[in-house]
């Protein structure tokens, strides 16, 4: 998943019929409808914004940027606000961007960097994931309003020691997203981390060198790791490549690698990783186990492959 978490671009598209002058000024409002709305569809496809009454200013908010915002979820009773966006709604809550771990809450994120400051919008989810927030089946009314944010400068405006403490911090917080079981959020985490250190690359003094390579090593690794649980079986033999392309030794990498090749049915690769975890780790019963059960596997296959030739010359 290394992956598609990188920057996205998009724009606005202007759905009005006619210019300002044209609409009725004495026409009646309500405090959360704009009778002319915008649309914009994210890139993802997870939801399209309707603005309903548009901000002020040029300047949007964007990661690390300290925000005040109103999200309003109806119904609410059908919405679990523990597990999805614990900051609260139907509510001013303060978020910093980039510190969402849920998919909710990423949601909510991408809506408001889109937004100017006082606008208000209505999200529309796509199906798929409002079936996903609610335990019911009701579709969710969502509303979004910016009331304030504070100024954040960007990641190449850091010095380098400030860049990886805050990459460290991340990889932290990603390992901790995994120990508790939220492999969404443990994967945006060391996302994030490895963007970073992927900047600091040319930056890099020399006597970090060696710190920096295991950083990015463990980081492929662990997201590795989240995407085997997600069965994400390509993206794991890409991240786990890269990082034995750093240290061609790792046995966790080669054994999560072998695990994702078994999965895709790609026998030998997936023995080669096995058999070279054993060289690495005589000792190492999990590989041992997958090689045996991989030799039955690919034993019966042929099998079938066999008894299903033979009929060919009968």
């Amino acid at each position: 998943m290394a992956e598609n978490q990188l920057s996205e671009t998009s724009e606005v598209t202007n759905h009005r019929d006619g210019p300002e002058e044209a609409r009725n000024p004495h026409a009646p409002t309500k405090e959360w409808t704009d009778p002319e709305p915008f649309t914009w569809a994210c890139p993802d496809g997870s939801f399209v914004k309707k603005i309903l009454q548009r901000g002020s200013g040029l300047d949007k908010a964007k990661e690390g940027c300290k925000c005040r915002v109103c999200v309003e979820v109806e119904p609410s009773c059908n919405f679990d606000a523990g597990t999805h966006f614990q900051n609260g709604i139907n509510q001013t809550i303060e978020m910093i961007l980039g510190e969402s771990d849920t998919q909710f809450a990423e949601i909510i994120e991408k809506c408001v960097e889109t937004m100017l400051l006082g606008e208000q919008c209505e999200v529309l989810l796509a199906p798929e994931l409002m079936e996903k927030f609610t335990d019911c089946g009701t579709r969710l009314k969502l509303y979004v309003k910016l009331e304030e944010f504070t100024f954040h400068y960007d990641s190449w405006q850091m010095e380098f020691e400030e860049k990886w403490q805050v990459a460290m911090y991340h990889k932290v917080k990603g390992t901790e997203h995994f120990k508790s079981g939220n492999l969404f959020g443990a994967a945006r985490r060391y996302a994030k981390s490895l963007r970073l250190l992927v900047t600091m690359k040319y930056d890099l003094p020399l006597e970090k060198g060696e710190e920096y390579n295991r950083a990015r090593r463990d980081l492929y690794s662990n997201l590795a790791a989240c995407q085997l649980k997600q069965k994400q079986f390509r993206h794991v033999i890409q991240n786990c490549s890269k990082a034995l392309e750093i240290d061609p030794d790792s046995v966790k990498c080669l054994y999560r690698r072998g695990q994702a090749y078994a999965s895709i049915n790609v026998f030998e690769k997936a023995r080669d990783d096995w058999r070279r975890v054993l060289l690495l780790e005589p000792g190492n019963t999990a590989a041992a186990h997958q090689l045996r059960v991989l030799n039955e596997q690919v034993k019966a296959q042929n099998e079938k492959i066999g008894k299903a030739m033979s009929k060919l010359f009968i």
